[in-house]
């Protein structure tokens, strides 16, 4: 259940491509920072977004490049490192299926968290035969 200061959100993770989308509002109810660090609890079984000022070494952070926030309604982060620490907590995951996790924004908490327990596998579209 949200709570006031909180917003539901989704981020949809690539596992074949690496590349994590995160929604352009979810960019924004974070304040629209600089940098966004990508976290991975694995005993609370949850993936964080948290915003940054400045980079941080051992890619660790990603630079928000604000020209990007202009196409689509998803901003795009590739981070190998990311994903293969996430497959290591979870474990079980498709390399060749991207999947969706839910979860809130917490302005009180200035971070997007994630549980890894609503992940959900993205089935590819189907032509219509008709």
């Amino acid at each position: 259940m949200s709570s006031p200061t909180s917003t539901p959100t989704t981020i949809a993770i690539d596992l074949k491509k690496y590349r994590i989308r995160i929604h352009k509002q979810t960019i924004h109810l974070l304040g629209d920072p600089k940098y966004i660090q990508l976290l991975v609890n694995p005993s609370m079984m949850a993936v964080a977004i948290r915003p940054v000022e400045k980079e941080l070494s051992g890619d660790q952070s990603h630079k928000v490049n604000m020209s990007l926030m202009n196409s689509d309604n998803s901003y795009e982060i590739y981070s190998r490192s990311f994903i293969t620490r996430l497959c290591e907590v979870i474990g079980g995951l498709e390399t060749n299926y991207s999947y969706r996790l839910s979860g809130e924004v917490i302005s009180s908490k200035a971070a997007a968290v994630f549980s890894l327990k609503t992940i959900k596998r993205i089935e590819p579209e189907v032509p219509n035969g008709n």
